[in-house]
């Protein structure tokens, strides 16, 4: 699928969270534990493992940017958790080695086609998220509206384009430039 994400840097989490709510109702509980994989000497990710919640999901990813947010093809399937270490053992097979990880805790909801996640991320604070999926096929224009879409959201629950943030969890975790 290909991933529409808007990322926005939270000031005052429990009035987001109040907006939110306003919007979607109550939120669930998530917790997701990341660890990401690269090849020897490159500076980006290119697979993660994520615990989410006791699930395990794998993931690639081709991350785009531009100034209205991401733009991803995202290539991801699921597995159980028992798997996790061999997992871990199977990407290194393949020559990738460990990068680094990323703790994101806090609350998700759907609302229409969206999923909205504020989360506390790491030591840095925390973020809204908010992406929408459509198939790897769509069209330029879908993209624009998947992020005319998720400006209005963003907009609902009390935040502005001011607080929304292109730079990476990678290079924030890691304090690297871009």
């Amino acid at each position: 699928m290909r991933e529409v994400e808007l990322k926005a840097k939270v000031a005052d989490w429990t009035l987001t969270k109040e907006k939110i709510e306003a919007v979607c109702g109550p939120g669930e509980i998530v917790s997701k534990r990341d660890l990401y994989f690269r090849r020897p000497g490159e500076k980006h990710q290119a697979l993660r493992i994520r615990d989410n919640n006791g699930s395990m999901e794998l993931t690639s990813k081709q991350t785009g940017m531009n100034e209205n947010g991401e733009n991803n093809l995202e290539f991801q399937f699921s597995a159980p958790i028992t798997e996790y270490d061999k997992a871990i053992g199977f990407f290194e097979n393949l020559g990738y080695e460990q990068y680094f990880r990323k703790f994101k805790n806090g609350w998700e909801w759907t609302f229409e086609d969206v999923h909205v996640e504020l989360l506390e991320v790491n030591d840095l604070g925390f973020f809204l998220e908010m992406e929408i999926l459509i198939p790897f096929d769509s069209s330029e224009e879908d993209v624009s509206d998947g992020h005319f879409h998720l400006q209005k959201l963003l907009s609902k629950f009390g935040l502005s384009k001011e607080d929304v943030c292109n730079k990476s969890y990678r290079a924030m975790i890691l304090k690297e430039d871009e």
